[in-house]
């Protein structure tokens, strides 16, 4: 079972929880087309979209995966339905697409039929450029551990 420890230091190289309180659990994350798409333009001598990185927020508010629609977009990916999400704006229909997500430095890939497509552009944390946010459905498989006065958290998948 991947172990993933990341222990925030602020000045001096010594561990500050204000510095997880303002960066976030995040992870760095490679967004791809899904495997069976890769393989159906490779028979097809069509070209592979190269995976878009970038960071994802480990998100418990978040029910399900989302990412980032233009990086989906960019993808080539099209839409595969629509869903009613809930928002500090109210209820929103998005439209959900397949996806691959690669987390490279945990050793992890992650196959979804479907993602949410949301608008995260310019959400930036930590100067660190969000395009996925990890929700529930993955974190349902994983243990948490979120030591705010440590200023570290651990995920194991």
């Amino acid at each position: 079972m991947p172990v993933h420890n990341r222990f925030f230091l602020g000045q001096g190289a010594k561990i500050d929880p204000h510095v997880l309180a303002q960066a976030g659990p995040l992870l760095h994350v490679e967004v791809s087309v899904p495997t069976a798409l890769g393989r159906y333009l490779a028979e097809r001598g069509q070209p592979i979209p190269a995976p878009v990185g970038g960071w994802a927020l480990l998100d418990t508010g978040a029910t399900r995966s989302c990412v980032d629609a233009s990086v989906l977009q960019k993808l080539g990916l099209s839409p595969v339905g629509v869903v009613r999400t809930a928002t500090a704006g109210g209820m929103v229909p998005q439209y959900l697409y397949p996806a691959r997500l690669r987390f490279p430095a945990e050793g992890l890939d992650i196959e979804f039929a479907s993602v949410i497509g949301v608008d995260l552009k310019g959400l930036r944390i930590a100067d660190r450029e969000l395009i996925v946010l990890i929700g529930r459905d993955v974190l349902a498989h994983c243990v948490l551990i979120y030591n705010g006065p440590g200023g570290f958290f651990t995920l194991t998948f």
